[in-house]
């Protein structure tokens, strides 16, 4: 799943639903295709999911701290 996808599986967790996590490949293959120095037009801050925080030295991630921070959220919540 994507960032949206992740963030949906952690709503669903928290409030005790059944769900399903699909990608085509890792998690947020999407990212994966992403040229590998782009960085984001928002800010961590903004692109946070399940009360993770995405930490990093400057205001707006990289692709590569994007993908690390996404594979943090999966395994803070055990999806």
């Amino acid at each position: 799943a994507g960032p949206c996808g992740l963030a949906v599986a952690v709503a669903a967790k928290t409030a005790g639903l059944d769900y399903v996590i699909l990608d085509r490949g890792c998690v947020t293959n999407s990212l994966i295709e992403y040229p590998y120095y782009l960085t984001f037009f928002s800010t961590a801050e903004r692109l946070e999911i399940g009360n993770v925080p995405f930490t990093i030295p400057e205001p707006k991630p990289t692709r590569r701290e994007a993908l690390a921070y996404y594979r943090k959220v999966v395994q803070h919540h055990d999806l």
